[in-house]
């Protein structure tokens, strides 16, 4: 005898479904992980953390060169030529290479409180046993030299007071 799990008289219903056997419902098997979708979390993951862990950029604190001492002092009338200044200072290279050229602005205050600024190379100054031209005579890392600022035609109403210097452009040597 046969025995059917259906009382005799009850409709023949077939056997309920689980869940994960509805054919609607689509199934991931078990061999079936979503790689793409995985490894596109990862990446994003990976870029976060770098953009947020790694420094925003190179600070400096203080600039490689340094100018003081700084003194004006007038250039002799060569050619019909006067009213020229030198501004004399101490530079120092507080960086880690040799400074082959640097290039600063000289604002100067008028006697109305305008503000000139011109713009001129930093040059050894002449009789310190160095080149004129800083590129043959470059100066090394924690040296100090005495340099020269030539500004041709200072602003006519001046107050003659030392102008404030700041450095525009350093330009390094490679270190051997």
């Amino acid at each position: 005898m046969v025995t059917s799990p259906n009382p005799p008289g009850s409709p023949n219903i077939p056997p309920r479904q689980s869940g994960d056997d509805d054919p609607r419902v689509p199934r991931i098997g078990k061999d079936k992980i979503p790689w793409p979708v995985l490894m596109l979390f990862v990446l994003v993951a990976v870029i976060i953390a770098i953009i947020t862990i790694l420094p925003r950029g190179r600070k400096t604190t203080n600039p490689p060169v340094q100018l003081g001492q700084l003194e004006i002092v007038p250039a002799p009338s060569s050619g019909g030529r006067t009213g020229g200044i030198y501004l004399d200072a101490l530079l120092h290279n507080a960086g880690t290479t040799a400074i082959a050229e640097v290039e600063v602005s000289a604002t100067f205050v008028e006697n109305d409180g305008t503000l000139k600024t011109i713009t001129a190379p930093v040059e050894d100054m002449p009789g310190t046993g160095h080149s004129h031209d800083l590129v043959s005579d470059p100066i090394k890392p924690n040296e100090s030299r005495r340099v020269s600022i030539y500004v041709g035609e200072p602003p006519a109403g001046w107050n003659h007071q030392p102008p404030q210097i700041t450095v525009e452009k350093v330009s390094a040597t490679m270190p051997p």
